[in-house]
C-alpha cells in the first residue's frame, strides 16, 4: 500500500499438489462408509487436490524492509506489513512466498512482518518478527481465545518451515502494520561473530536478547525505559501502538572475534537518540546523533550511517537527516536538507564511502562518504492520463500510476554485485542493475509478489467466449480490478467516473468537481455484486482512504470494463451526537446487492452513515428500507436520537458497522427469484428477507444463529430459489470455529449441516448439472484439526479436501467465490496475499 497508515485487520511457492488415486479396496470401504453415514469426508489418499496459484496482479502492499545475505548465494528477502516474507529466486526472477502455511487467524488476520534478519555465518538461517497466537485463555463470554504477542520465528531452510524461538511468552508488542513500519529497522539482528546471539529492538518493550538456547531476556543496563519515550501513551492514557520506540540494532563486526560476541553494538531509540555498547551489551551510552533514528548501516571500516526522521502532524513539520558516526564524532551528511524524512540508508559492503539514502521518491548516492550526493527522482509509473507529462517506466504494470514512485521504504546495495541496488515502497520492489549509470534504470520485480488486500471476489457468469472476464475483485487501495485473464496483469483498476470530490479536501483537489480517471488516490471497494441473469451489470461501494472516508461507488454495464458513479446516493439528516444541531449523513462503505433480473434494483447497507436504502432506478433515487416487524416505538421517544427515529427501518447490522476496513457479507440477492425481488440480510442477531426489491423486510430466523461475529456471510444457492447458506468465520482471537447453516425456506428457519465440523467461508461453483452445483468451504470436516478447503459434489453430504493444510492455510482469508461457468475453479480473496485461484487439472 502507498499511504502512511493502514489499520490491521499473506510460503514458499504455491506448488501443485497431487496425490495418488485410491486403491480399489479403499474405494470400496469409503463407499460403504459414506453410504452408512460413518464418514462425511474422504481420507488423505482420496484428496482431489487443486493446483493453487496467485491471480496475477502484482503489488499493492507495503514492502517495508529487505535483507540480503552477505555470502553466497546472496539470497534477497523482503518483509511486508500484512503479507508475510518473500525470498527472491533469481533463476526465474520470481518471488517465493514464505508464510502461506500459517493459518488465516495467524497474526490477527494477516501475516505482517516487523523485522527480518539473516544469520551472516549461516545464510540458510533466517528470522522474522511477527505477531503470533502464543497464548490461549477462556474469556468472560465463555469462548476460548488466543492472545497475540510478538514472536521471533526461525527457519533453517530459507523459509520453507518455521519454528518459534520463545519470545511469545514475554508478552512483547510488535506492530508490523503500525506507523513507521516502513521506515525503521532492522529491529532484529544476528551477531555476525556469534550466530546464536540475537537482539530485538521493540516498539514498546525495549531491547531484548537471546543467547543460544537461553530464554529471551530484556536488556536495560542504562538504556532508557520504554515508558519514558515521547508519546508512549496517548492523550487519553491508553497505549500508543504507533510509537516507533527502539528502531534498530547494528553490530560492528570489527569489534569481535569469530565465535565470540561482538563488543560494539548500536541501538536506535526514537525520541532519545543512538545508544552504543562497547562491552557486548553489558552497558550502554547515549551517543546522541539525533533524537529520531530510524535505520542504520555499518560500513566495513566501522563507520555508522544512520537515517533520521519524524513525521509531521499536530502542528509540527516533517523533519529528518542522514548522519555518520566515525572516530567518536557525528557528521551531518544530509543529501537534501532537513525538512524531509529519510526512511533508509545503505552502504556498499566493500567500499565504506559509497553510501545511499532515500526519501519518498528520491534516491541519493554518494561515493565520498556523504560529502556530495547525486540525486535521482524515481519514475516508476506506467502511462497516467492524469499526469501525461510524466515519464513512463516500461516495467510497471499498466495500472501503476505516476505516484507509484512515492513512499520509499528500504534500499540496499547488493553485496554480490555493488552495481545492483534494491529499492522498496508501498507498491512493491524494484532494482537497478547499474547504479553507476548517469541515470540508473530501476525496474519493477513483482512476479508472484502478491500483497493486494482483497475484500471480495466476484465471478459474473458471462461466458468467456462472449467477452466475460475471469473475475472481478473488490480490494483496498486500488478499489478493484477486472481480471480478464487471471494469468495476466489487469490493464486497469476500477476507475469510476463522476464521483463528486470531498469538499473538505478542496485544497487537495483545487481544479476538480469530480475525481478524474484514472481515480487518482487510494480507495477501497468494500462490497460488490452483479446481476446473475444479466452479468454485464455489476456495482460496487467503498470509501476514499485518505480524504475523510468519502464514499466511492459505481456501476458497470459492460462486465467491468467501464464504471460510472450512481447519479445519486442515499442521504439523511441526522442529529449530532451532542444533539446541538443536525448534519447530513452519507453512506460509507458497506455492502451492496443487485437483483438477478433487474440491475436497476439494488440494496445498499453502508458501514457508516445512513441506514440501509434501496433503489429501483439504478441509483437515480434511493429510499429508506422498512422493517415490517419493527419493534414498538421507543419509550420515552427522543426525536433527536437517530436510533429512535429509525425504529421502523431495517436495522443496521452490527458487524457491518464496525469499520470500513472490516468486511462483512451480511447482504445478498437470491439468484433464482424469477421476479428478481428477493433479498437477504443479517443484522448480527436476526435474519431478514425482502420479497419486494428491498422496500419492506420481515424477520426470519433468530436466536439459533451465531452472534457477535465480525464476518458472517450470506451465500444463496445460485441454482435454487430460497436455498440460503450462512457461514460464520471465527473472529481473529477465537480458537473454535462455527457450524455451517442452511435454510430451505428463504431464511425463515436454518438448520446445521451435520457433515461439517466448522466453516469459515462457503461458495458455490458449477457442478455436474444446472441443478447440482458444487459447494466449496474452508473449514474442518471429519474431525480435522486444521482448516482445509473442501469441495462437495452432493450438496454437502460428503466432502473432498482440495488443499493441503500443512502447506497452504490461505492466510488472511476474507472471501471465497466459485465459477458458475466452469467446474472446479475456486477463488480465495486474502488480506495482504492477493487472490489465489484453485483449479483441478488433468495433470
Amino acid at each position: 500500500m502507498n499511504v502512511p497508515y493502514r489499520p490491521i485487520i499473506p510460503t514458499h511457492l504455491i506448488k501443485r499438489f497431487r496425490f495418488p488415486l485410491l486403491f480399489g479396496f479403499t474405494v470400496l470401504i469409503l463407499f460403504l462408509f459414506s453410504v452408512t453415514g460413518i464418514l462425511s469426508v474422504m481420507p488423505y489418499q482420496s484428496r482431489q487436490l487443486f493446483d493453487w496459484q496467485s491471480v496475477n496482479t502484482q503489488g499493492m502492499g507495503y514492502v517495508t524492509g529487505l535483507a540480503i545475505a552477505p555470502s553466497s548465494p546472496y539470497d534477497v528477502y523482503v518483509r511486508t506489513d500484512v503479507g508475510g516474507a518473500y525470498r527472491f529466486n533469481d533463476q526465474n526472477d520470481q518471488w517465493l512466498p514464505l508464510m502461506d502455511m500459517f493459518n488465516s487467524n495467524f497474526s490477527g488476520g494477516g501475516i505482517g512482518v516487523e523485522s527480518i534478519a539473516i544469520d551472516p555465518q549461516q545464510p540458510q538461517r533466517v528470522y522474522v518478527v511477527v505477531n503470533r497466537n502464543n497464548l490461549s485463555f477462556q474469556d468472560t463470554d465463555g469462548k476460548k481465545k488466543y492472545k497475540y504477542t510478538g514472536e521471533v520465528m526461525v527457519s533453517e531452510n530459507k523459509g520453507a518451515s518455521w519454528q518459534p524461538t520463545g519470545l511469545g511468552e514475554k508478552n512483547v508488542y510488535v506492530g508490523p502494520n503500525q506507523a513507521y513500519r516502513s521506515d525503521t529497522g532492522e529491529r532484529l539482528a544476528v551477531d555476525p561473530n556469534q550466530s546464536n546471539l540475537l537482539y530485538f529492538a521493540s516498539r514498546r518493550n525495549g531491547l531484548w536478547k537471546k543467547d543460544g538456547q537461553q530464554a529471551w531476556t530484556q536488556v536495560s543496563n542504562g538504556l532508557p525505559a520504554p515508558s519514558s519515550l515521547p508519546q508512549y501513551k496517548k492523550p487519553d492514557g491508553s497505549d500508543n501502538p504507533d510509537i516507533p520506540g527502539f528502531t534498530f540494532v547494528g553490530f560492528d563486526k570489527n569489534s569481535g572475534k569469530p565465535n565470540n560476541p561482538t563488543q560494539k553494538i548500536y541501538v536506535g531509540v526514537h525520541g532519545s537518540g543512538v545508544w552504543c555498547s562497547t562491552d557486548g551489551g553489558k552497558s550502554w551510552t547515549n551517543i546522541a546523533g539525533g533524537i529520531d533514528p530510524l535505520r542504520s548501516a555499518i560500513a566495513s571500516d566501522g563507520t555508522l550511517y544512520v537515517s533520521f526522521g519524524t513525521w509531521g502532524g499536530n502542528g509540527t513539520q516533517t523533519s529528518g537527516a542522514v548522519r555518520k558516526y566515525k572516530n567518536g564524532a557525528w557528521t551531518d551528511i544530509n543529501p537534501d536538507g532537513t525538512n524531509r524524512f529519510y526512511s533508509a540508508v545503505t552502504v556498499q559492503a566493500d567500499q565504506p564511502n559509497t553510501v545511499m539514502a532515500i526519501s519518498d521518491r528520491n534516491v541519493y548516492r554518494s561515493t565520498n562518504g556523504g560529502t556530495t550526493w547525486n540525486q535521482q527522482t524515481m519514475q516508476m509509473g506506467a502511462y497516467d492520463a492524469n499526469n501525461p507529462q510524466d515519464h513512463v517506466n516500461f516495467s510497471a504494470p499498466p495500472y501503476y500510476q505516476s505516484y507509484s514512485a512515492t513512499g520509499a521504504a528500504a534500499i540496499a546495495i547488493d553485496p554480490s554485485n555493488p552495481k545492483q541496488v534494491w529499492w522498496t515502497n508501498g507498491w512493491g520492489v524494484a532494482r537497478t542493475d547499474n547504479v553507476t549509470a548517469a541515470t540508473p534504470t530501476y525496474k519493477w520485480l513483482m512476479k508472484n509478489l502478491e500483497e493486494l488486500d482483497a475484500n471480495m471476489v466476484r465471478v459474473p457468469p458471462k461466458p468467456k467466449a462472449k467477452g466475460g472476464a475471469d473475475l472481478l475483485s473488490a480490494v483496498q487501495d486500488m478499489i478493484g480490478f477486472r481480471h480478464l485473464d487471471r494469468k495476466h496483469i489487469p490493464c486497469n483498476k476500477i476507475n469510476p467516473t463522476n464521483i463528486p470530490i470531498n469538499p473538505a479536501y478542496k485544497w487537495a483537489n483545487p481544479d476538480w468537481q469530480v475525481y478524474p480517471t484514472p481515480f487518482p488516490h487510494v480507495a477501497g471497494a468494500t462490497g460488490m455484486d452483479y446481476s446473475y441473469k444479466k452479468p454485464d451489470y455489476a456495482a460496487f461501494v467503498g470509501f476514499h482512504q485518505w480524504q475523510g472516508y468519502w464514499p466511492v461507488y459505481g456501476m458497470t454495464k459492460d462486465n467491468g470494463q467501464t464504471w460510472q458513479a450512481f447519479d445519486s446516493i442515499p442521504k439523511e439528516t441526522f442529529w449530532k451526537s451532542d444533539k446541538s444541531g443536525q448534519e447530513q449523513a452519507m453512506p460509507i462503505g458497506g455492502q451492496i446487492a443487485m437483483s438477478p433480473t433487474n440491475p436497476q434494483n439494488m440494496v445498499w447497507a453502508p458501514t457508516w452513515g445512513t441506514w440501509p436504502h434501496y433503489t429501483i432506478d439504478g441509483g437515480k433515487t434511493w429510499k429508506l428500507t422498512n422493517n415490517l416487524d419493527h419493534p414498538s416505538p421507543p419509550s420515552p421517544y427522543d426525536p433527536k436520537n437517530n436510533e429512535h427515529t429509525h425504529y421502523t427501518a431495517l436495522p443496521k447490522s452490527w458487524p457491518n458497522t464496525i469499520s470500513p476496513w472490516v468486511n462483512t457479507y451480511i447482504l445478498a440477492a437470491d439468484r433464482q427469484d424469477p421476479q428478481g425481488q428477493t433479498f437477504y440480510y443479517y443484522d448480527g442477531w436476526t435474519f431478514y428477507y425482502s420479497k419486494d426489491g428491498g422496500a419492506n423486510w420481515q424477520k426470519g430466523a433468530s436466536g439459533n444463529l451465531p452472534t457477535w461475529l465480525i464476518r458472517p456471510a450470506i451465500v444463496p444457492n445460485p441454482t435454487k430459489m430460497g436455498d440460503v447458506w450462512m457461514s460464520f468465520a471465527r473472529n481473529p482471537e477465537d480458537i473454535n470455529g462455527n457450524k455451517l447453516y442452511r435454510s430451505l425456506d428463504g431464511g425463515k428457519t436454518f438448520s446445521i449441516i451435520s457433515s461439517v465440523d466448522s466453516c469459515e467461508l462457503i461458495a458455490f461453483g458449477k457442478g455436474s448439472s444446472n441443478t447440482n452445483p458444487y459447494i466449496y468451504i474452508f473449514g474442518r470436516v471429519g474431525g480435522a484439526n486444521q482448516d482445509t478447503m473442501y469441495k462437495s459434489q452432493d450438496m454437502g453430504k460428503t466432502w473432498v479436501p482440495i488443499s493441503n493444510p500443512n502447506i497452504l492455510q490461505f492466510p488472511g482469508l476474507t472471501y471465497i467465490e466459485g465459477d458458475m461457468r466452469s467446474p472446479n475453479i475456486i477463488y480465495a480473496a486474502l488480506a495482504g496475499r492477493g487472490i489465489m485461484v484453485g483449479e483441478l487439472t488433468s495433470k
